[in-house]
């Protein structure tokens, strides 16, 4: 039974996925621009963020993926450290690399955006992560999320006591998102109207 539980939950999920994705990628670019200079905005006032010393955050690569590289930048100019994924090829888990700028920058696996793995400074202590910055193509109001399958999140968001921040435009804020018991819900998701409080 709870086999079938699991199969009926990713069954539903890879098809809210095709639906979200779709939606996402149909969005127009003055709609994706201002709802991420909105969403910046949100996040730049939280309490969390100002708190924060160091920063893990995804680098925005994919099509109409809420922007990072902003978000990125200010952190580094208000003397933050900042830490960003890397994946290997072959790898279930993800690196976490510090950055001094978005220089440098090389196409990691599935076409992200990623400093290069054979020159990466890596982070050796992720207890030292204060917040990160999750990429998501849809999420609920309770902080569950929507991504693209490959688990690299989960795994990494399962063994950090961290502040989990999802960023996400008003068209694909849902009402529920189906979850699994692996699933790592977010403490905070912020849109361009709204900051929704979800698993704190």
């Amino acid at each position: 039974m709870r086999f079938m539980t699991k199969t009926l939950i990713s069954g539903k999920k890879e098809k809210l996925r095709a639906r979200v994705l779709a939606t996402r990628e149909a969005l127009e670019l003055d709609q994706v621009e201002i709802g991420a200079q909105a969403i910046l905005e949100r996040v730049l006032g939280l309490e969390a963020y100002r708190r924060a010393t160091l920063i893990h955050a995804y680098i925005s690569s994919r099509e109409n993926e809420v922007d990072t590289r902003a978000l990125i930048d200010i952190s580094l100019e208000q003397g933050k450290r900042v830490a960003v994924p890397v994946i290997e090829q072959g790898k279930k888990t993800m690196a976490h690399a510090l950055i001094e700028s978005l220089d440098g920058l090389v196409d990691g696996p599935w076409g992200l955006a990623q400093p290069d793995p054979a020159k990466a400074t890596l982070l050796e202590k992720q207890e030292e992560i204060d917040l990160v910055v999750v990429p998501g193509i849809a999420f609920d109001r309770r902080g569950h999320r929507i991504g693209f399958g490959g688990g690299f999140y989960d795994r990494f968001l399962a063994n950090v006591q961290v502040v989990k921040v999802g960023l996400c435009y008003d068209d694909l804020i849902l009402q529920e998102i189906p979850n699994e018991p692996h699933d790592v819900p977010m403490d905070i998701v912020v849109a361009q109207t709204a900051t929704y409080q979800g698993a704190i």
